[in-house]
């Protein structure tokens, strides 16, 4: 009996429904996996470098990556907006850096964009084994210790033999893998804008989170 290829439209759609701002169905051949971005990671540090169990320099190699995907025929692309009040707001890289919340909230707002794209990643995985797909493969945007365990002191998949605490919803994100996000959105035609620590919101037009998921 035949394999029945995924309908990657309806994952398309569904992404829409979950709350995805934009989504696009693209072929593997357009993704974008360059070693830089991981450097990028470590050098210079991120804060976050080495303490998560899914960043640099743990997680997947590129070299994993490549193979991993090459696997799928397609993808679902989609990308989350956040208004640049939000994602840009000068309160947001301390908070990050110090993990304590600001008092405006917008590093709690931030977060809740973040679970959103974890929780589509998950959801389109589940909806395409429903659909009869014997593999998905999902990446999402940031790292998942923030998102997920905020209040813990360490991430327990790195620190312990005990494993994630949020095995159900954590994964890998788009830019710790070796994900060229820029230039992926780029070619499905959406505005990106880079947003360092020292960027304002009136400089951003507008935030984006991005998430991936392949299903075969």
């Amino acid at each position: 009996m035949p394999r029945r290829k995924p309908d990657m439209e309806a994952l398309r759609r569904a992404a829409l429904e979950l709350g995805a701002s934009d989504a696009q169905v693209i072929p593997v051949a357009d993704l974008a996996v360059d070693p830089r971005v991981r450097w990028k990671c470590m050098i210079p540090k991120c804060y976050m470098s080495g303490r998560c169990s899914h960043c640099p320099p743990h997680g997947f190699s590129v070299e994993e990556v490549r193979e991993a995907v090459s696997a799928y025929e397609q993808a679902v692309f989609f990308r989350v907006g956040v208004k640049s009040s939000i994602i840009a707001a000068p309160t947001i890289a301390e908070s990050m850096a110090t993990g304590v919340i600001d008092g405006q909230g917008s590093a709690f707002n931030l977060g809740g964009h973040y679970m959103l794209v974890f929780t589509i990643v998950k959801l389109l995985g589940k909806r395409a084994r429903q659909m009869g797909c014997r593999s998905t493969l999902g990446f999402a945007a940031g790292n998942c210790r923030d998102t997920l365990c905020h209040v813990q002191p360490t991430c327990q998949k790195l620190m312990t033999r005990r494993g994630c605490r949020h095995p159900n919803l954590s994964s890998p994100s788009l830019e710790a893998s070796g994900f060229d996000v820029f230039r992926m959105a780029a070619r499905v035609g959406w505005d990106v804008y880079p947003i360092g620590s020292r960027c304002r919101p009136e400089s951003v037009p507008q935030g984006s989170l991005f998430g991936l998921v392949l299903a075969a």
